[in-house]
């Protein structure tokens, strides 16, 4: 009975080559980009899940409250990671880490010229760290042994790309010497395998704390409770998920009396963020190359939802437009006996033969054009796409699904056709022939197809927007590009500079931290002028040199641009800070000091606020 269902099928689909070609043609499209949509949801929602301790890693973060209301999310002290580390029960492990980005020189064992230097590519960060951090993240390990790997100064263990790389195979590893930023020695003591690309840490090395701790005028590394920089984190693993509370509480009572003494005015603590909320944060600092957003997931998902609805009232339509056309066919079958079960069977499986072979063609038009995809989204090129489960386990829910909603109405509605009526005349069955329905479903896809465009059109008016949004610096045809910092590089910075500058079309040339829109600052507590007390709220700082107001076109309002200078004495301080200092004239900062610390900048110039975050953020001191 089934193969002869399939037979009939085949002969009706063949018969109306114009109704199939139509509906393959509708349904393919959609379930092509339903699928797209499907992979990048699916790649996004899968970061960081190949741990096994997943459900129990957390991140300890700092939330900063000032008097005013506004709440900052910052770093932590290293002197509070030590308390943490004794006074919260429900970490199973913990490791202190340091982010950096110090290039890996392979020396010459002869003392000449070294044999290979490699730097970290933009986005991409390693850690300084302890062994605990094996624990808490489980490496597939190809050689060494992650308990001890980390335990002493000079230590280093290196991913296998990175071995195979550096010592032409990650077997040659074991051992071998390198430097960090051609200064520090160190010894190569494991290899593991690459993270996956569904990763937030690509760790191409790791580099143990201890280091860290014996050069740490070399790589920054402060021990006051007052400072701290948001390159410094806390990693566990908790006992049990369920023990986030409990240790949520522990953890605000760490560094409550060293706060309250040094940060008058503000109220500071810390909160645990579970590694689930790591690559979707918009609050906190994310150490890996990507980052989402669950509320664009959530509007992807819903438009792949919506072009699948569309396909299949499209389905419907056609289906019910040719009801006419096929009850005789009806009354003919239930003259000869057809039950309305089997005739309802009869046309499923006719949507079922369109669907399977729409969801093939998708699923081809879909891997054609998945290169296109890492232009729109962090999906790489190389990742797998037929041969996914996931994907395979979609691909088999949507011809279900697909075929149950776009064939099961038409399928009830024309085995419903009385044979008498049916057979006698077509016009019989037309006032039931579904025609309000038909409208119903036409509208619906307008509606839908409307808000598409609509938000496809608001999305290019936000774009074109803040392309022609005054950010109160110079974007046009200004070209950045990133080089490391280790001492080698740092070097030869003047004559890399003196060589763009002899470029014709070159007109001026700036080193900095980041560009001027670059989301990037750094931040310190600070204390203005002769006032005794810290200020009740941060402050963002940029480095950069003497030729980054010409370069990025930063008008001043008052005073100059600082001069060259080999250390951080002279700054330029922008509007918003004079505001929130409630000074009205900016000539009365001119001379003045900001301290941090124990360090304090002469201010030389006031420059008009000019963006250096989101549009939907005011501006930062």
């Amino acid at each position: 009975m089934l193969t002869n269902h399939f037979k009939i099928a085949w002969r009706s689909l063949s018969k109306n080559k114009l109704y199939t070609v139509i509906n393959i043609l509708g349904l393919t499209i959609g379930i092509a980009a339903a699928l797209l949509i499907f992979k990048m949801v699916s790649f996004e929602t899968s970061f960081n899940k190949d741990f096994s301790n997943y459900d129990r890693i957390v991140r300890a973060v700092s939330v900063e409250t000032s008097t005013e209301g506004e709440t900052y999310h910052v770093c932590i002290p290293t002197p509070a990671m030590e308390v943490m580390r004794n006074s919260v029960p429900q970490f199973e492990a913990m490791s202190k880490i340091k982010e950096m980005w110090a290039s890996i020189i392979v020396p010459d064992p002869n003392g000449g010229p070294p044999l290979k230097k490699f730097s970290l590519e933009p986005g991409h960060t390693s850690f300084f760290a302890e062994s605990e951090y094996f624990e808490i993240f489980d490496l597939h390990w190809l050689q060494g042994d992650s308990s001890q790997a980390l335990d002493e100064v000079g230590s280093i263990v290196l991913s296998e790309s990175w071995a195979d790389k550096t010592f032409d195979g990650w077997k040659n590893a074991m051992g071998q010497t390198v430097l960090l930023d051609n200064v520090v020695p160190v010894i190569v003591k494991g290899v593991y395998s690459d993270l996956p690309s569904n990763c937030d840490f690509t760790l191409p090395y790791l580099v143990s704390y201890n280091t860290l701790e014996a050069n740490a005028e070399l790589f920054f590394h402060n021990t006051e409770w007052g400072s701290c920089s948001s390159n410094d984190q806390v990693y566990a693993l908790l006992g049990d998920p369920s023990q986030l509370d409990q240790a949520n509480t522990a953890l605000k009572e760490v560094g409550k009396e060293e706060y309250t003494n040094e940060e008058r005015g503000k109220s500071k603590y810390h909160v645990l963020q579970p590694i689930s909320d790591l690559h979707y944060s918009d609050q906190y600092q994310n150490s890996g190359t990507h980052r989402s957003s669950r509320s664009r997931l959530m509007v992807l998902s819903g438009i792949g939802i919506l072009i699948l609805i569309m396909a299949c009232f499209n389905f419907i339509n056609l289906a019910t437009a040719q009801s006419t056309l096929r009850s005789k066919e009806v009354g003919v079958r239930k003259t000869l006996g057809s039950t309305r079960r089997q005739l309802t069977n009869q046309f499923l499986i006719e949507t079922l033969l369109l669907v399977s072979v729409s969801v093939g063609l998708g699923a081809l038009l879909a891997n054609l054009t998945l290169p296109l995809l890492a232009k729109i989204s962090e999906v790489p090129t190389d990742v797998a796409f037929i041969s996914d489960p996931n994907v395979l386990g979609f691909l088999g829910l949507l011809i279900v699904l697909v075929t149950m909603l776009a064939g099961l109405y038409p399928a009830m509605r024309l085995s419903g056709f009385k044979p008498i009526e049916a057979i006698r005349s077509h016009t019989g069955y037309d006032k039931h022939s579904g025609a309000g329905l038909r409208k119903t479903l036409v509208v619906a896809q307008f509606v839908i197809a409307q808000a598409l465009i609509a938000g496809a059109l608001i999305n290019i008016l936000q774009l074109d927007y803040i392309r022609s949004r005054d950010l109160g610096f110079n974007h046009d045809l200004v070209y950045t590009f990133s080089f490391n910092a280790d001492s080698m590089t740092v070097a030869r910075q003047g004559v890399l500079k003196q060589t763009l500058r002899q470029i014709p079309t070159v007109t001026s040339v700036s080193f900095s931290s980041d560009q001027p829109f670059s989301g990037n600052t750094w931040a310190s507590n600070f204390r203005y002028g002769s006032r005794p007390e810290d200020e009740p709220y941060g402050i963002t700082m940029k480095i950069c040199d003497e030729d980054y107001m010409e370069t990025y076109g930063i008008s001043l309002i008052a005073g100059k641009w600082y001069e060259r200078s080999d250390t951080m004495r002279d700054g330029v301080v922008n509007k918003t800070l004079m505001d929130k200092l409630g000074i009205t004239n900016p000539e009365e900062m001119i001379g003045e000091h900001v301290h941090f610390g124990r360090r304090k900048v002469r201010i030389v110039g006031v420059s008009d606020d000019f963006h250096t975050h989101s549009l939907r953020q005011a501006h930062r001191p």
